[in-house]
């Protein structure tokens, strides 16, 4: 939902308007459901006022305003803010860490002009955040937040890091010129190949066997296939007036050219 984004990017969460105008957003954002505009809801409430209880109302996602609401109550509680904000009770499973992040960084923003460098700051430490969580859980967050920062870890802490997130560490460096020129490349798809290589191995007299590779030359298809549970090769020769008129049809669109799929 781009209007969503676009509200929040254009003014920091300093939206112009009435009360009804911020209750409708934060109902546009939990129907959106995308974590990073779900994250601003605390701050909209802080900033606005918002009566929470009549968004609980409203909206068809209340397991998840509800859990919004327990954190936007404890940062309050943590921040000696005052605000009224109904009991709701429920199980928190969003990082409340994450939130109150994004509360403190908008929360100061608000409060006073950024400096250049302290906005840079702020949006490299919200990306790599970001980048952090597609890779990492949130326990693995708060170690590497820990290992980063010079701060002491439990035993308990420094056995799954050492066990689990070293690992994921050493590969993500290991495969970095990997990644890069991966990430460079656009993948092609090619349905009529892969549909050609299904009909091929239903005509294979080993059943269960898989195509490795195959070429058509001189009227004969030359199958190199394997079955699921030998490393042999074998060898299969057909003429090319033992297949279908589909099979012939693809087979002509490949001819001379050795397809292989290992």
């Amino acid at each position: 939902m781009e209007g969503i984004g676009r509200e929040l990017a254009e003014a920091g969460y300093r939206m112009l308007g009435n009360d009804s105008g911020k209750e409708k957003l934060i109902l546009n954002i939990l129907d959106n459901g995308e974590l990073r505009y779900l994250k601003a809801i605390p701050f909209l409430i802080y900033r606005y006022g918002t009566d929470a209880g009549k968004i609980y109302d409203k909206t068809s996602k209340k397991e998840v305003f509800a859990q919004i609401t327990a954190i936007t109550k404890r940062i309050f509680s943590e921040e000696g803010i005052i605000g009224k904000l109904p009991d709701m009770g429920p199980n928190i499973d969003f990082d409340y860490h994450d939130f109150k992040q994004e509360f403190d960084m908008q929360k100061l923003s608000s409060e006073r002009p950024m400096l250049m460098l302290e906005k840079q700051k702020v949006y490299a430490e919200r990306d790599l955040n970001m980048w952090l969580s597609k890779i990492f859980t949130k326990k693995e967050k708060y170690i590497l937040k820990r290992i980063l920062e010079d701060k002491p870890v439990s035993r308990t802490d420094y056995e799954y890091y050492s066990r689990k997130t070293r690992k994921k560490l050493n590969a993500i460096i290991n495969l970095g010129d990997f990644a890069r020129t991966l990430a460079s490349k656009t993948p092609t798809c090619d349905n009529d190949l892969f549909r050609l290589k299904r009909l091929l191995e239903e005509n294979l007299e080993h059943k269960g066997a898989l195509i490795q590779s195959f070429i058509y030359l001189n009227n004969t298809v030359s199958i190199t296939s394997k079955k699921k549970d030998s490393d042999e090769p074998i060898i299969t020769l057909k003429e090319i007036n033992t297949f279908s008129d589909e099979i012939k049809g693809l087979l002509e669109k490949y001819k001379g050219n050795e397809m292989n799929f290992g």
